[in-house]
């Protein structure tokens, strides 16, 4: 789940053809990073 995550997003991070030619694993760890940053500034603006 951690690789495909940032690809099934809304918008994608990056696509699976990118994935398998030039995205590194900081790359992947980065995205599921913003992920989770983005879903808990979503999660606090539906508490306001």
């Amino acid at each position: 789940m951690l690789l495909y995550r940032p690809i099934m997003a809304e918008p994608p991070a990056y696509t699976l053809a990118d994935l398998r030619s030039w995205v590194t694993l900081d790359d992947v760890l980065d995205a599921n990073e913003m992920l989770d940053l983005k879903a808990a500034m979503a999660e606090k603006a539906r508490e306001k």
